[in-house]
């Protein structure tokens, strides 16, 4: 499955703490999907391809990139966390690739705070020169919007203060989205599992969490 929606709205946590189940593997940020995207495009982009066209061969190679990335991992359930997951075109690709519409997670939090909290990693982070909302929030908010309209039905909508507020019975929730036992997690030891490396994106303690629930107030 699939982890998209809005960035600033605990996703490293979340899955943080889904990683402490060993029957599930949480990735950080991933290229999977760009990779997806990309490939999809050469292919669809080579004049020689559509003179002598291989519609098979093509198919077979765009649906064995998500099961050879992560042909490695052992856990029953694997979540590829990228935020645009959910783009129209990143979507339809998917879909394609896979056979089938994927579940997905999807974080939530309000616009203005999402804004806020780039603006305090921004202030922090001198070598960050790029627009934050056009590069990062706008394409987000796209991929969010289309999730929850074209397919409401196979997204689990993790909002912050739900995450925050309401762990356990959110977690419970999450667990039976996904058809799997629910889990006993310790949510006074979260150890971070990100392996983003916050230099390559230019923001300062990006992907730090704190290592137990902190209760949250909108607003």
């Amino acid at each position: 499955m699939f982890l998209a929606g809005l960035p600033r709205s605990g996703s490293t946590l979340f899955a943080s703490i889904i990683n402490q189940n060993p029957d599930v593997f949480a990735s950080s940020t991933s290229f999977l999907c760009d990779a997806l995207y990309h490939t999809y495009q050469i292919w669809n982009s080579r004049q020689a391809l559509h003179g002598g066209s291989n519609d098979v061969g093509v198919e077979n190679v765009i649906k064995s990139i998500i099961p050879s990335f992560y042909v490695h991992q052992t856990e029953s359930v694997i979540i590829d966390k990228s935020f645009t997951w959910g783009s129209p075109y990143n979507l339809t690709v998917l879909i394609k690739a896979l056979g089938y519409v994927p579940k997905f997670i999807v974080m939530e939090r309000d616009i203005p705070e999402i804004v806020a909290s780039f603006k305090r990693l921004t202030d922090v982070s001198p070598n960050y020169n790029q627009n934050t909302q056009t590069s990062i929030i706008d394409p987000c908010i796209i991929s969010y919007k289309n999730l929850l309209s074209q397919i409401p039905d196979r997204c689990f909508v993790v909002s912050y203060e739900r995450l925050c507020n309401d762990t356990v019975k959110l977690l419970e929730e999450f667990y039976a989205f996904i058809d799997e036992p629910n889990f006993e997690h310790n949510l006074s030891h979260i150890k971070n599992t990100s392996t983003d490396n916050d230099d390559i994106w230019g923001l300062v303690g990006m992907h730090d969490i704190m290592p137990t629930i902190r209760m949250y107030k909108n607003g």
